[in-house]
C-alpha cells in the first residue's frame, strides 16, 4: 500500500540519484584511462559513487512501485562488495611501489641491453630498478667503461639517461667504474 509521503520520498531520492549519476559519469569520462595510481584511485572512488547513484535510483524505483524499503541495505552491501573487490588491483600496485618492487611493465634485461648498447659502455651490473610512483621508475647501476675522458663519460651518461626515458625511468644514479668487477664479468659470461 502506497502513501503520498513514500512516493514523495522516492521521487526526491530518484531525482538526486539521477543528478549524481550524470555528474559521476561525466567525471569518470574525464579521468578514465590514466596509468597514474592516484588517478586510478580517484576513478575507483567515482566508480563507487556511480554505483551508489545507480543503487539509489534502483531503490527509489523499487520503493515507488512496491512500497518496500528493504532493498536499500541489500544494494548497499552489493555495491560495497564490488568496490572492495575492484580495489585489490590498486592496493597491489600501491604495495609494490611501497616495497620497491621492480615495475612489472619494464623488462630489466631489456634495460641492461639498452645501456650496454651505448658506445663506450663495456658492461653493466649491480642494477636496481624500482618504481618511485606509478609513472616514474628509478634505476641505480654500475657502468663499466674504459673511457678516461670525463667529458666523454658525461656524454655516455647523458646518452644512457636519454635511452632510459623510453622505460619511464625518470631518475637514475649511474656509477662508472674503470675496472671490471667480478660480478660484471660473471654476469657477462653467463649471458654469453
Amino acid at each position: 500500500m502506497h502513501n503520498h509521503r513514500e512516493d514523495a520520498v522516492a521521487n526526491g531520492v530518484f531525482l538526486i540519484g539521477i543528478n549524481g549519476l550524470i555528474i559521476n559519469i561525466a567525471v569518470m569520462y574525464t579521468i578514465h584511462g590514466s596509468h597514474d595510481l592516484n588517478v586510478k584511485s580517484a576513478f575507483l572512488h567515482v566508480f563507487g559513487d556511480t554505483l551508489s547513484s545507480v543503487g539509489v535510483i534502483a531503490a527509489a524505483l523499487w520503493t515507488a512501485f512496491t512500497g518496500q524499503m528493504v532493498v536499500d541495505p541489500f544494494l548497499s552491501i552489493a555495491i560495497a562488495v564490488l568496490i572492495m573487490v575492484s580495489s585489490f588491483s590498486i592496493l597491489r600496485e600501491a604495495f609494490a611501489i611501497l616495497l620497491q618492487f621492480a615495475p612489472s611493465d619494464v623488462d630489466t634485461e631489456a634495460v641492461i641491453r639498452e645501456i650496454e648498447s651505448v658506445n663506450g659502455v663495456d658492461g653493466v651490473h649491480n642494477v636496481h630498478l624500482w618504481s618511485h610512483c606509478s609513472n616514474i621508475n628509478v634505476l641505480d647501476a654500475h657502468v663499466y667503461s674504459c673511457e678516461t675522458d670525463t667529458r666523454r663519460l658525461d656524454e655516455i651518461k647523458a646518452e644512457i639517461k636519454h635511452r632510459l626515458e623510453k622505460f619511464r625511468i625518470g631518475h637514475s644514479t649511474l656509477e662508472f667504474e674503470c675496472r671490471e668487477c667480478e660480478d660484471c664479468r660473471r654476469h657477462r659470461e653467463l649471458r654469453d
